[in-house]
């Protein structure tokens, strides 16, 4: 049986702290085909779910607080079936996509395995989703952006129906009318047959009856999935025309493409790597021809080899006198301001010394009234005139004040004894002694730095001239040797320039190739959707199915499944013309038992998942299951369910697991099951692919394993 769909190959949750990883392939990288998740409540097992559903379209992920703290971007690793034509020689192998003939059935189709991951954020770019090419553990090249929108051109509903042969169907809102409005059909729509939820296994909502239009779309789902002639038929016919019109579109751009690159001497990839390769080769001898012509030049001027010697050392002495000269100039640049300004403070201390000597008021030895002569000059005692006791505020200059003996009088002729708060006289000499030692020194260092620059300026001249003479006379021996060889050497660089640019104009084109290849495989990959369209539809027309044998099927399926089960009391099972499961005569509803619910759900979405498998329709060929022992007992435990006794329960869960089983290695064989339960029984240890221990200290503790605390 050939196979088809969707596998799960893992999922990875990317974190802030770190990353969490869930597995569903064996070491080789096929998927299981059971898959258990196991562990104690509130641990993340429905989570994975969860997660799953959104990269597949959900319009909502888990909010739960350590998500929301830990996670950023969920990552959902997929395995798919794409059609390809078969090749089964060399010569099938360089056919040129713009000479197939308009039948798809020109050529022969084939179906090879294809890895996908797909990345969805759980933060404001939740609207779209990324598609890399790969594995979770190797994903490659630029991703995808893919819409969750199915309004939107490119979108995830999209791109999941082709690879389940579902792209470009429509469903009608009311069925029985031929001339009825129609809608795009997504891959939302077939979520009820791909995943079972906790709630849906008792809410008495199974086959979505309640909601009247979602239970509409659901039937056509089926009908479609089985064959059904009058909405199968029809909605493939569709299907087909559309996927003619956009092969035709692809295909006309292709050979326009084609075409473009014929114009640009572009034939195929085996002349362009031709093409390539000799102009490798012509780089490569370009280059080898420049390396020896130089090797000849050196070769020509080894003789002056002294002299291009002696010519470095004179430039370089030349280059180091300059720098000497420049640092000379530069300090004599900065000292000569600092000798103007020392004068300058010179000038002013000598100022000052004058001005003592010439305007000192209280030089008085003769007291003028009497004219006799007094004991001691005159002087500033305090505020007061020690000749007149007159009064005198600020007649003292302080700065004229200076010491000419040892002793501590006050006045202006001799040095005051600080007083607390007042300013105290300066010893102006000493400091024009001071400042006049250094303006000399200064003077002297200043010349000394003239005298350098001078000689220094003479030393680089000199040397410039050797440097300059030494290079005309390099120039002259060498000429007649290297003269000859620039001609040749501009050719042979020209070559090498021309070479490069023929390399880079082929790999241009190369490029421009490799996306009329990608176009071709696109023109490819619908030439087998349409193939595949084709070859259902003939089908239909020849089996003629309808409703009836479908629904006879499903009930004989469903009562098969409900006894490997063990149902207490099984009689009368069916499904009816609207999907909705019956046993004993009664609406699976109306049962009242809350286990009997549970299998009453599991044996319904088994019956559609196995039936659609094993006659290919077209189901993604995968199927979550969360909490298949809901209401019931697991092994060990008492069950809630007065009419379901606990040995009974318990070995009815032992058979479920039994049956998925059995027909997972059977009729069942390459088809997926994933199932979130709490204890599974001891007989599907070896598929349980995690458990959550729900203790911190027995890692893994949950899915996100790290937020022990919340």
């Amino acid at each position: 049986m050939r196979e088809f769909g969707i596998r799960i190959l893992g999922i990875q949750l990317r974190g802030y702290r770190k990353n969490y990883l869930v597995n569903f392939s064996d070491g080789s990288g096929n998927p299981n085909p059971l898959s258990i998740i196991a562990g104690q409540i509130s641990t993340g097992k429905t989570t994975i779910l969860e997660f799953i559903d959104y990269c597949l379209g959900a319009s909502k992920h888990p909010e739960h607080i350590e998500v929301v703290e830990g996670v950023h971007t969920a990552r959902l690793g997929i395995m798919a079936y794409e059609p390809v034509p078969e090749v089964e020689s060399e010569s099938d192998a360089t056919v040129d996509i713009t000479s197939l003939a308009d039948s798809p059935d020109a050529i022969r189709w084939g179906f090879r395995e294809a890895h996908y991951v797909l990345e969805r954020s759980i933060d404001g770019s939740a609207n779209s989703v990324r598609v890399f090419s790969g594995t979770l553990e190797e994903a490659t090249g630029f991703p995808r952006l893919l819409s969750v929108d199915i309004s939107a051109e490119d979108n995830i509903s999209k791109f999941l129906l082709q690879l389940c042969g579902l792209d470009g169907i429509r469903l009608r809102q009311a069925p029985t009318k031929a001339d009825s409005v129609t809608h795009a059909l997504s891959f939302r729509d077939l979520a009820p047959l791909w995943f079972l939820t906790n709630t849906r296994l008792d809410n008495k909502n199974l086959t979505l009856e309640h909601h009247p239009f979602k239970a509409n779309k659901l039937r056509q789902v089926v009908d479609l999935m089985f064959g059904i002639y009058d909405e199968a038929g029809s909605a493939l016919s569709e299907q087909i025309n559309q996927l003619r019109a956009e092969l035709a579109e692809e295909r006309a751009g292709s050979k326009a493409l084609w075409a473009f690159l014929r114009d640009q001497g572009i034939t195929g990839p085996l002349q362009l790597e031709e093409r390539s390769e000799q102009c490798e080769a012509a780089l490569r001898r370009a280059q080898r021809d420049l390396a020896q012509l130089d090797e000849r030049a050196v070769e020509r001027t080894s003789f002056a080899a002294q002299l291009r010697d002696e010519y470095l050392t004179r430039s370089q002495e030349a280059r180091e006198a300059g720098a000497r000269l420049r640092d000379r100039e530069t300090l004599l640049r900065r000292l000569v301001p600092l000798r103007a300004q020392y004068a300058d403070d010179v000038r002013k201390l000598t100022m000052l010394v004058e001005a003592r000597r010439l305007f000192d008021p209280l030089s008085v030895s003769v007291c003028p009234a009497c004219a006799t002569e007094l004991d001691a000059p005159v002087s500033i005692e305090g505020d007061q005139c020690s000749l007149c006791r007159s009064h005198i505020p600020g007649l003292v200059h302080h700065a004229l004040g200076s010491v000419k003996d040892g002793s501590q009088t006050g006045g202006l002729n001799g040095y005051k004894q600080p007083v607390e708060g007042e300013p105290q006289d300066v010893d102006i000499s000493k400091e024009l002694r001071s400042t006049q030692r250094r303006l000399n020194e200064l003077k002297e260092y200043i010349e000394k730095v003239e005298t350098e620059i001078q000689h220094a300026r003479k030393v680089s001249s000199e040397s410039d001239a050797i440097a300059l003479s030494l290079q005309r006379q390099l120039d002259s021996v060498t000429r007649e040797a290297v003269t000859p060889l620039l001609a040749e050497r501009d050719r042979v660089a020209k070559a090498v320039s021309d070479a490069e640019a023929a390399k880079n104009t082929v790999a241009q084109q190369r490029a421009m190739l490799q996306s009329v290849e990608t176009k071709a495989q696109h023109v490819d990959l619908l030439t087998g959707r349409l193939a595949e369209a084709n070859r259902r539809l003939r089908e239909i027309q020849e089996n003629q199915r309808g409703r009836e044998d479908l629904l006879d099927g499903l009930s004989r399926r469903f009562g098969e499944i409900l006894a490997d089960f063990g149902f207490p009391k099984l009689s009368d099972a069916e499904i009816d013309r609207q999907l909705i499961p019956h046993v004993r005569k009664l609406r699976y509803d109306r049962v009242g038992s809350s286990g009997a619910l549970t299998l009453l759900a599991l044996a319904w979405e088994l019956t559609l998942f196995e039936l659609a498998y094993e006659e290919e329709g077209r189901h993604p060929g995968f199927l979550l299951i969360d909490s298949p022992q809901k209401n019931l007992a697991p092994e060990g435990r008492k069950s809630s369910d007065a009419e379901i006794s606990d040995s009974v329960a318990g070995l009815i869960v032992n058979k479920v697991y039994a049956h998925l089983r059995r027909w997972l290695s059977g009729a069942g064989e390459g088809a997926q099951v994933i199932v979130v339960d709490n204890v599974p029984p001891t007989a599907v240890e070896p598929f349980v692919c995690i458990r959550f221990s729900g203790d911190p200290q027995k890692p893994p503790y949950g899915l996100i394993d790290d937020a022990t605390s919340v």
